[in-house]
């Protein structure tokens, strides 16, 4: 088996995304792998409130989570962890990132929605799954009595529980 290189981790503030984070980080441990989270701003014109237009407090608290959950990678992979926000559709913003970095593997949460609801709210994991130039491991949210890989694995909380968890 090859060793893993570079993992790129979309993530969105949300607990399936901070999960993902949390598999990346378990993967790059054991290896010499690099870690890229990548977080995508949508801009006004394609029809989705953009970062920049939500209230001060919300804006804030995306931003913070994205902040929290870059420390905590860092704090595990000494060095092997970078963070950058890009702008634009998001299924189609990682999916170039992933071929402009010659990455191994992408690392994306999924909130698995099915039915009425995926048709209604579409789904960037499901983009970036049918057309990533590598492997993609689509990781759920932990509620409901899941045990994220690092629990199993290491025995700790992922870091979408130690987010939550956060006073």
């Amino acid at each position: 088996m090859v060793a893993l290189q570079a993992i790129l981790v979309p993530i969105d503030g949300s607990a399936p995304s901070l999960a993902a984070l949390e598999h990346a980080i378990v993967l790059a441990e054991d290896g010499d792998t690099r870690v890229d989270i990548l977080r995508v701003d949508v801009p006004d014109e394609l029809g989705v409130e953009p970062v920049s237009s939500l209230a001060p407090d919300a804006r804030l608290e995306i931003e913070r989570a994205f902040d929290d959950a870059v420390e905590r990678a860092r704090a595990h992979l000494d060095g092997r962890v970078s963070a950058r926000a890009a702008s634009g559709d998001p299924g189609r913003t990682i999916i170039e990132t992933a071929r402009d970095g010659r990455y191994d593997l992408i690392v994306i949460g999924t909130h698995g929605r099915t039915g009425r609801l995926h048709v209604l709210l579409g789904s960037v994991a499901e983009e970036v799954v049918r057309n990533a130039p590598c492997p993609v491991l689509t990781v759920r949210d932990t509620s409901d009595g899941y045990q994220s890989f690092a629990e199993r694995r290491h025995g700790r909380p992922s870091v979408a529980e130690q987010v939550s968890r956060r006073p």
